[in-house]
């Protein structure tokens, strides 16, 4: 399911985030110097002000969203991956949103002797499953990997 390519798009875009935030902080900061020397020292201060947290409003929606699933990639390249087997009781189509931080598909297996949840990345595509079929998966804690 995951190959290095995604961990490259998302480094691209997490780079992408940060230099977004950058030029919105330097170019607010240099605009709010320019006007508090030219025009008005409160001026100044105010359009600083709304640059921070234009900033911070921009990493909090689009930054911190993109620097979880870049972390979770990482996780899941350098973790210790183990299968698991059982057969699926029933998936979750609607991606629910688990560990604070991104979305998942769940799919509840049970193995003979209890039902785990497993999750899967919403940024993929859901995999057709059969109800009560036995799947194999490679996952890293809960989360899934592949399906084998």
């Amino acid at each position: 399911m995951y190959n290095q390519e995604d961990v490259y798009g998302v480094r691209k875009q997490l780079n992408r985030m940060i230099t977004i935030v950058a030029v919105v902080f330097l170019g607010s900061l240099i605009i709010s110097i320019i006007v508090a020397g030219t025009v008005n020292n409160r001026l100044g201060m105010y359009i600083l002000i709304f640059g921070i947290c234009l900033d911070i409003f921009v990493w909090g929606m689009f930054g911190s969203p993109v620097l979880a699933y870049y972390n979770f990639l990482k996780d899941i390249f350098t973790g210790r991956i183990r299968e698991e087997s059982g057969v699926v009781k029933s998936v979750n189509t609607k991606p629910v949103y688990k560990d604070n931080r991104l979305y998942y598909y769940e799919v509840l297996i049970d193995d003979g002797e209890t039902e785990r949840m497993l999750l899967i990345d919403a940024n993929k595509p859901l995999p057709a499953f059969d109800i009560g079929k036995r799947y194999e998966f490679e996952v890293y804690q809960n989360y899934v990997v592949n399906i084998l």
